[in-house]
């Protein structure tokens, strides 16, 4: 990856603004049916699945009214342009750039621009031809030349690469070794044929793939995000422990789902509280997690030591009985500083009592006891397939449970940024842990800044801060993860941002 392609992604803005485009295509949708990705029209199983909801969250498409996606649909010209030009952050242009691009339409600022960048070139006859379709060779070109045209690959290899243009061979070729744009089948480019918008949405994410991470537009606010859970209409609850709200963000938008503002502390930051009221009128004082629970939504409140159910009309303290010596106040049973969360799919809420160095376990009808005991600071949890994943903090390990016991998963236990074998690989502090349906674990390395995979017996960093940037405040202090399909959602509490990895 080139320098100066590095430096272009890393000035990228949050992505809100290209939801304003007059485009149809690019505005966004309200939320749709439940088909597990907020558009009626996109099966959950469909292939492209993934990349809708990258481009749907990151603000890059919307739907295209009515709540559905239009897949099969087709990305003109001026879109693709109009994406890559509010990515680079709508840099000021002057003058006019195509005779049939007017200056002031919602695309001539994009088009100028992407024409002074040597992006577009238009055709023969001198027109730009902004509401054609964009073909799939056109699209390589385009991003190949936004990546400052590097040299990789061959795409001779395609059986009909005889039909690619000359001027399109270098950027499919690198489009392919990049494993942004693939074949059709049948090892098939098909470069002549238009872009479907469900295309268009999986080569934007392979495009970011390749260049990293990205934020999610719906939350550019000041915030403090630490954890994350999906709603089954595919918004996103994001618990923030600088406004001591939660936050619901669907669509590249984000709006307060619960909890209510209290008075500053001298440097701005609101000092939360404790009771149990309506929706937007009961408070918090550090929402750490989240996680589905009995009727609602369990949040592990750690500055209070409680753990409190939201439901749709309000927030209430988990309070709980138990059978053990555990400490009882008239709250209910005692947490201290509770982070952690995870459901099972008995409906069973498993919180980490972090000062405690225990797990609890709280059944639906509130009973709760002590699931493992022992550890060294367990933060972040996460149930998969019948397990409990658990970053023991002060540990600088992952471990499971069985039988109540900690079992390693990966870490030596000393504290460092080492990829290789499991149970030699170093971590440093992790406070997040989720686990992908292929069985992956992603943890949030929070001390390192950096994201680590455990794969097949190995640790390997899929993203870390670029120390040598001193001025970014991209991945720093990673907590909470999410895994939905083949993205990865990040809460970075230091950076006050929520981050997206696409995965391979």
């Amino acid at each position: 990856m080139n320098q100066k392609k590095n430096k272009r992604f890393r000035k990228l803005p949050a992505f809100l603004p290209a939801l304003a485009l007059c485009g149809a295509l690019l505005c966004p949708a309200a939320l749709a049916a439940d088909t597990g990705t907020g558009f009626s029209d996109v099966n959950a199983d469909a292939w492209y699945v993934s990349a809708v909801t990258y481009c749907r969250d990151t603000g890059l498409m919307g739907g295209v009214g009515s709540g559905q996606f239009g897949p099969e649909a087709t990305m003109s010209r001026s879109m693709l342009v109009t994406v890559l030009y509010r990515m680079s952050g709508s840099p000021a242009v002057s003058g006019t750039s195509f005779p049939d691009v007017p200056a002031d339409s919602w695309y001539g600022p994009a088009v100028a621009w992407a024409a002074e960048q040597n992006l577009v070139n238009g055709y023969d006859d001198g027109t730009f031809r902004p509401d054609a379709p964009i073909t799939r060779e056109q699209m390589a070109t385009i991003l190949w030349r936004y990546v400052d045209s590097p040299a990789a690959g061959d795409a001779q290899t395609f059986a009909d690469a005889g039909d690619i243009s000359a001027y399109a061979l270098p950027a499919v070729s690198w489009a392919r070794s990049a494993k942004i744009i693939n074949g059709v089948g049948d090892n098939r480019f098909e470069p002549k044929n238009s872009a479907t918008r469900a295309q268009t949405a999986t080569v934007l994410m392979n495009y970011a793939r390749y260049q990293g991470l990205s934020e999610v537009s719906g939350m550019n606010v000041m915030c403090r995000p630490s954890g994350i859970a999906a709603m089954p209409d595919a918004s996103l609850l994001v618990t923030d422990t600088y406004n001591k709200v939660i936050w619901r963000v669907a669509n590249g938008t984000g709006a307060v789902y619960a909890g209510a503002g209290t008075v500053e502390d001298l440097s701005g930051e609101p000092v939360g509280g404790y009771n149990d009221a309506a929706l937007m009128k009961g408070y918090f004082k550090e929402p750490w997690a989240i996680a589905p629970f009995r009727d609602g939504w369990a949040v592990s409140d750690a500055g209070n030591g409680a753990v409190r159910l939201v439901t749709a009309e309000k927030i209430q303290t988990v309070s709980g009985t138990t059978k053990e010596a555990l400490t009882v106040t008239e709250m209910g049973v005692a947490f201290t500083r509770p982070t952690g969360l995870a459901a099972d799919e008995a409906g069973n809420l498993y919180v980490a009592d972090t000062l405690q160095n225990a797990i609890r376990k709280i059944t639906p009808d509130g009973t709760v006891t002590t699931y493992a005991a022992g550890l060294n600071d367990p933060t972040g949890l996460c149930w998969k397939n019948g397990v409990l994943y658990v970053a023991e903090t002060s540990a600088n390990r992952i471990v499971k449970i069985e039988n109540g016991q900690a079992v390693l998963v990966a870490g030596s236990g000393e504290e460092g940024l080492t990829d290789g074998p499991a149970a030699q690989a170093r971590f440093s502090n992790p406070q997040g842990v989720a686990v992908g349906d292929d069985g992956a674990i992603y943890v949030a390395d929070t001390v390192n800044s950096a994201i680590r995979r455990i794969k097949d017996g190995n640790v390997t960093t899929l993203a870390a801060r670029d120390m040598a940037e001193v001025e970014s405040f991209g991945l720093t202090s990673p907590t909470g993860l999410l895994v939905k399909g083949k993205v990865l959602y990040i809460c970075d509490s230091f950076a006050r941002k929520l981050l997206i990895l696409p995965l391979e």
